[in-house]
């Protein structure tokens, strides 16, 4: 995996996230997405501390956008959670490694490296959104399972 787990759980919770400016809890939203309710709630407060979202405390509080889906970009995520270098430093682990001093793998990686941080500045929360959209509809449209063992 190139990213840690909180990286992916962060962009799981945002994408599940309302859009018409409603609150959320951290437990909830927990439950829904099956993930570790104390774990999210941290990372949902690194999320708080990036401008990424904002919270409100109390029966009537929680966690909401802090703008809308399509303003907010995976790699201002990605940075939140992983830091600012998330994707520097040598692929293989070396100490050294620059264009004059490269690694076997330095070019390879450059350019994965360029690709995937072009693809996290174009691809926002809303994307994710419509992305879960169209798997739930594609799921909605297969036929149900026949069961082999009865006569059709």
């Amino acid at each position: 995996m190139l990213f840690a787990t909180a990286t992916g759980y962060a962009l799981r919770a945002l994408a599940a996230m309302p859009e018409d400016g409603d609150h959320c809890f951290s437990k909830d939203l927990a439950s829904r997405l099956d993930l570790p309710a104390p774990y999210l709630a941290k990372i949902l407060q690194s999320l708080v501390q990036a401008g990424v979202l904002l919270s409100v405390r109390g029966p009537k509080g929680g966690f909401r956008l802090a703008r809308p889906a399509h303003r907010i970009t995976v790699g201002e995520v990605v940075t939140a959670i992983e830091g600012p270098n998330t994707l520097d430093g040598c692929v293989m682990g070396f100490p050294v490694c620059s264009g004059d001093h490269p690694c076997p793998l330095h070019d390879a990686w450059s350019a994965v490296k360029s690709q995937v941080a072009s693809s996290m500045t174009e691809a926002t929360i809303r994307d994710l959104q419509l992305m879960d959209l169209r798997n739930l509809k594609v799921a909605k449209k297969k036929p149900p399972r026949r069961n082999l063992a009865s006569p059709a």
